[in-house]
């Protein structure tokens, strides 16, 4: 009995503290919002404590109903973030909530600094691109560009050298999108990606004579020469065969032949 009586009075004296801490936000606010915003208050400080009173002495009402909808992560981002994490959420919040249980913070920052083509970016190159420094224009083009990436098998590289030398590699990407993303082009620009950024060396692509040449010089002749007299043999066998079978009815229709 004596247990129950402890429980009790402690579950009234935290639920006191709550209702004050509550009251103290909400006149944090203004007075007007006291009556309409206090019993959300209380509900939010009783579910996640203190903090969530820190944040919402920060942001202010605006941060009720994106905790209220997103919770414990909608309560992260606003603690990180403060009003960024608010504007975000009220525009983005559920992929900005899938973006940071998959990848944490940086992703929602990248969401913050880059509004709706960060988003486009994570979709298509996931944490690959969360340490890239690129301006907002540059992220642009990056998502512009991410078909082409991906479809070289080569993603990590190429987003390596973005990582390292920011929008002028995006820029030297785009600008160059018709050529450097043929195999043995995009293999060299990789291999040694500096002098080509500052200019130093320019993309080869090589000319379709030189590929026809290359590619004559792996042809197996024998092989073709054999598979010609084939086919070569076959058509005039048909031919033969379809030239006695009319020879044949020839005969059979005149006059004289037999019947």
């Amino acid at each position: 009995m004596n247990a129950c009586l402890v429980a009790l009075s402690l579950l009234c004296v935290q639920s006191s503290a709550a209702r004050r801490v509550a009251r103290e936000v909400v006149e944090s606010f203004g007075r007007e919002a006291v009556e309409a915003a206090e019993p959300r208050v209380l509900r939010l400080v009783e579910a996640y404590g203190e903090e969530a009173a820190v944040v919402l002495r920060r942001v202010g009402p605006s941060g009720i109903q994106a905790m209220e909808r997103f919770g414990a992560s909608g309560l992260r981002i606003l603690a990180r973030f403060g009003d960024d994490g608010v504007r975000l959420l009220a525009v983005e919040g559920e992929a900005a909530v899938a973006a940071l249980t998959r990848y944490g913070d940086e992703a929602v920052e990248l969401m913050i600094r880059h509004p709706g083509v960060g988003r486009e970016v994570l979709a298509s190159f996931g944490s690959q691109v969360l340490r890239t420094p690129l301006r907002t224009e540059s992220m642009i083009t990056l998502g512009r560009l991410s078909e082409p990436i991906r479809n070289s098998g080569r993603s990590a590289e190429i987003l390596q050298v973005v990582e390292t030398y920011g929008d002028r590699a995006c820029d030297f990407l785009w600008r160059n999108k018709g050529t450097i993303f043929v195999g043995t082009v995009l293999a060299a620009f990789l291999h040694d990606p500096k002098p080509y950024l500052e200019g130093l060396k320019e993309l080869a692509v090589e000319p379709a004579s030189r590929v026809a040449q290359d590619a004559a010089s792996r042809t197996n002749w024998t092989l073709v020469a054999i598979s010609a007299l084939l086919v070569a043999s076959v058509w005039l066998g048909v031919r033969w065969a379809w030239a006695t079978r009319r020879s044949r009815a020839y005969v059979l229709d005149s006059p004289g032949g037999r019947p």
